[in-house]
Formats: C-alpha cells, structure tokens, sequence
C-alpha cells in the first residue's frame, strides 16, 4: 500500500481523480449489489440457488400491504404540504418586502440543521394525549379540557415531517425565484391577469425544475425515514416499510426478505428520477434572460403582510421555538409531568448524560469521531470526483455525475441494511469503521456536488496557467483551486458534519456495544427517563446550531470577501 501512495504522488497525483470516481463507485454498488445478491438467493438452503422467493413472501408478509399504504400516504402527504409550504416561505423573503426578511431567510433554514427524530420527541412532549406540555397547560392555568390532534399517528408524522422538509424545497426554490426575470410576470400582468393567476400560470410553471427536485428529494427521504416513524406511528401499531424493514433485521433476522424490500424501493427511486428527467427534458424553463433587470421586489400591506408575517412567525415556532423551548423545560425537571415546575427545576439530567452515563459520553465521542473524520475523507473524495466531473467530456461527465448521485435518493435504512449484509461475517461488523464508511456512500454526493459547482465557476485557464509553469495536479490544486475552493469546501466539511451527528436510519443497524451514536442513544435512553433523552438532546441541538451558525458566518465572510 505504501509503494501505491508513493507512485500516486510521485505522478503529481493525476490519477486521483479517476480514483476517487471508482471508489465512489464502489461505495455505491458494492453494497447494493450485495443487497441484491442476498434477495434472490433462496432461504433456508445450505447452496446457493437463485429464486425470486424473498420477493414472492413480500405480498404473503402481515403488514406489508398496510405498511405500503402508510409510507406512500406519509411520503405523498409530506410532499405536497412541504412543497407549498417551502414555496410560499422562500417567496415571501425573496419577493416582498415583508420587515425582517433577512432574519427570516436564516431562521427558514435551521430545521434542515436539526434532527426531525428530536423534533418528533419535542412534539410528544408537547402535545402526547393529556400528558402533554400544551394539554397540561391550558388545563391548569385556564381551567379548559383541550383535546389536541393524536400526535401518535400518521397524522403526527406528517406534521413533524412537513416542519423538517419545508426547508429542503425552500432551498431548491429560493435560488431561482430571486433570478427570475420579474417582466415575465408584469407581462402578464399588464394584459390584465391578477396576481394569482400571474403565479399559477407564470411563476410555478417557471419554477417547476426546482420544485419537482425538491419535492422528489422530500417523498423519497420522507417515506423512506426510519426514526420518526419509529416515535409516533408506531407505538400506535401503524407500521411503515422502514419499520417493516428494521422488523426483519431484528430476531429472528431474515436479511432476505429485508433486502428484498430494500432493492423494491430502490427500483421505485431510480423509476421516479427517470420520470422527473424526462418530464424535465422535453420542456424550457427558461427564467433568467438576457436582459438588464433586478427581480420586482411585492410590496405587502394590510391583510397581506400580517398574513406573510404570521405564516413566518407559526412556521418558526412550531419547527424551532415550542420544540426546543419545551425539550429545555423537560430537560430541568427531575420527573416530567406534563407541567414546568420552576422550583424544582435541576441539572442533574445534564450532569448524568455528560459525566456519570458510560452510553451518553461513549455517543457523544463517537459522533463527534464520525462528524470529524466522516466529513473529512467525504469532503477530500467529493473534491476529486468534482475535478474529475469538470474535466471529463460532457456525456461522460453526466453518466458518471448521475451514478455519483445515486445515493442521493436511497433512504439511510437501506444503506444500513446494505452494509450489515456486506460485513455482517467480517471483522468489520460492530466497528465505528463500518458506521463511517455507510456515513460516506450514503452523504459524499452532498460534498461533491456543492464543491462541483464551485469549480465549475472558476475559469479553468487558471489552473492551466500553473500546469504550464511545470506545477502537477496536486501542487495546481494546492496553489490554485484550494484557495478558491475554500468557502465551498468548509461549507460543505460542516454541512456533512451535521448530517453525521444527527443521522439514526443506518446507524440503528450497524451500531453495536460501544459504536453508538448520539441518535442511537437517545432512542435507547427512551426507556428510563425522558429528562435524559431531553437534555442529551438538547445537547444535540446545541451542536447542530452552533455548526449551522459557524456554516452562515463562513458563508457571510466569503460574500463579503
């Protein structure tokens, strides 16, 4: 291994780039292969025989049926609801001039940062039939019954979803509709349409790329996540194909009929990514022109603006403020009732998760090694393959970046189930090493395509201009794009650091004693005091923002560099 490394950067490392495209590669096929390998080989047989078994004892399995029905309404309900209200929300700080846009644009931003397993215990806590903060409340300090939706339910995880993935659409959409052409829309206008015809006929149509690879980001994340589901439906009997799948792992394990189900829903995403690729490329959205013009600012007033301005304000409350305001009253309270009591408010649960609790320091650790590490070794592969995507010939370059950006769509549970099935019988099995390395086939794409479109806007004579100076790739990266890359590159390095702190959906198969994560311990802290998983998620959170506010300050200093 070490003449390897050394004939690597005695080359001046020009074939790291195609290196880190295979190993991308790898990491991407590998697994699923052998997920695929494990469904058709028949149970039960000491030999290997081929057989569509696993998938013919799908339709036989209790549940699955009902578990398909639940995750496709959760997936189509959470789509449509997080679509418009992502929209609306990236249109009010990018169109109007609603006062206080610019805090709201960042605050629309954090629950994308915060784990939606935390906000679905938040949400228990907050609104669990007559042991909630909010039932409880009301009913001792205004003497009212009040009865809240069941939180325990589909109708509680499509609530909590919505809240996380409302951001996922706002990102995709915000970019767009502050580079629209507004003449588009005064055209229309002018012939006398109203407004709201202007943005049903004109500005969705336009906005339809961007709105469709949001919502397809949404249905396929939010139908294929394991631990909100966990928290709400189920408990309730309402069973979900994630839960269906973790079912299976558990004993007795039967891997085929889990990977069965994996490479189901594998088959549906490439099939849903092909129908948005095709819908996409027979029409234009063309939305920029080539003309001078500043995108109109809508002036709001009356019933308009106090209507932007309550949506903002319900929207950042119910996904930031009540979860979090209510996970640090429970966090101070030694028994969680229902109700704050000030006077006996502690910090023993704190001073148990970080000093006395062998899992809760161990979790922490461990996140922190996987965040750091993770995010490093994903960040350095995502910047290779991003050379290499730039370099290579157009058709090339778009087969080898949608490979690249397969696991974008693949929920972390089959990955999870993938990689158990690769180093279950491998000295891999049970070792952080197994959990970083599913970290990073699931997460590198976000590391690649955020540094490739950095790189695509820096001219590429710049780098030539040291390649003729006698510089190799490494010393033109070092002297040249690194410089350049720096923003996109720490950006990306934070963004996967808080993805790893707060992912559960693969870790909840690969981890075992001495490899838990900080979301792994809260699911198993669930059973002895909701004071401890409320202060070890606190503690979460305060990580997750503190990354996020170190992510916008590096954003703001690059803008302004």
């Amino acid at each position: 291994m070490r003449s390897t490394l050394s004939k690597l950067l005695q080359s001046g490392g020009s074939a790291l780039p195609g290196l880190a495209v295979a190993l991308g590669v790898v990491l991407i096929a590998g697994p699923l292969a052998a997920m695929l390998a494990q469904s058709l080989v028949l149970p039960g047989r000491d030999d290997i025989v081929v057989s569509l078994a696993n998938f013919m004892a799908l339709f036989r399995t209790k549940g699955i049926l009902d578990a398909t029905i639940n995750t496709l309404v959760v997936g189509v309900a959470v789509t449509i609801f997080s679509t418009i209200l992502g929209f609306v929300l990236a249109w009010i700080v990018s169109r109007t001039d609603l006062p206080g846009r610019g805090a709201f644009e960042t605050l629309n931003l954090v629950p994308f940062f915060l784990s939606p397993y935390v906000g679905a215990i938040s949400w228990i806590y907050l609104a669990a039939p007559y042991g909630g903060l909010v039932h409880n409340s009301v009913e001792r300090y205004l003497g009212v019954d009040l009865q809240l939706p069941n939180i325990y339910g589909l109708g509680g995880v499509i609530w909590v979803l919505t809240l996380f993935y409302a951001p996922y659409v706002y990102l995709f959409v915000i970019g767009p509709l502050r580079q629209m052409d507004g003449a588009l829309e005064d055209a229309a206008r002018v012939h006398g349409s109203s407004f709201l015809y202007a943005v049903r006929h004109i500005t969705l149509p336009l906005m339809a790329p961007a709105l469709m690879s949001g919502a397809l980001i949404v249905f396929v994340t939010s139908a294929g996540l394991f631990d909100v589901p966990l928290a709400l439906s189920l408990p309730s009997g309402i069973p979900t194909i994630p839960t269906e799948i973790y079912k299976f792992i558990q004993y007795p394990t039967d891997f085929g009929r889990a990977a069965s189900l994996g490479i189901v829903i594998v088959v549906v995403t490439v099939a849903l990514t092909l129908v948005q690729r095709g819908y996409l490329n027979k029409r234009r959205f063309d939305t920029v022109t080539g003309k001078g013009y500043r995108p109109r600012t809508i002036h709001l007033e009356g019933w308009g603006k106090a209507a932007a301005l309550a949506l903002e304000l319900a929207y950042i409350g119910a996904a930031i403020v009540l979860p979090i305001f209510t996970l640090i009253l429970v966090s101070l309270s030694p028994m969680w009732t229902g109700v704050f009591e000030p006077a006996k408010a502690t910090l023993h649960n704190y001073h148990f998760v970080l000093f006395e609790s062998v899992l809760t320091r161990d979790a922490i650790t461990n996140s922190l090694i996987l965040a750091g590490g993770g995010a490093t070794l994903a960040v350095a592969i995502g910047l290779f393959q991003a050379y290499y995507l730039r370099g290579g010939a157009h058709r090339s370059r778009s087969m080898v970046d949608a490979v690249l950006s397969f696991p974008l769509g693949i929920p972390p549970i089959i990955f999870g189930v993938a990689f158990l099935i690769v180093a279950v019988r491998t000295p891999l099995y049970g070792t952080l090493t197994l959990i970083l390395v599913a970290y990073i086939a699931r997460f590198f794409p976000y590391a690649t395509k955020n540094i490739s479109a950095m790189m695509l806007a820096i001219n590429p004579e710049l780098e030539q201009s040291a390649r003729c100076c006698g510089a190799n790739l490494l010393q033109s990266l070092w002297y040249v794009l690194l410089p350049l890359l720096k923003p996109s590159l720490v950006a990306a390095w934070i963004t996967l650091a808080i993805i790893f702190v707060r992912e559960l959906g693969a870790t909840i198969l690969l981890y075992t004693r001495g490899t838990e994560t900080l979301s792994v311990a809260l699911l198993l802290l669930a059973d002895r005091s909701t004071g401890y998983v409320a202060a070890l998620a606190v503690i979460q959170i305060a990580l997750l923002t503190g990354a996020f506010a170190l992510l916008r300050t590096l954003r703001i200093a690059a803008i302004e560099n």
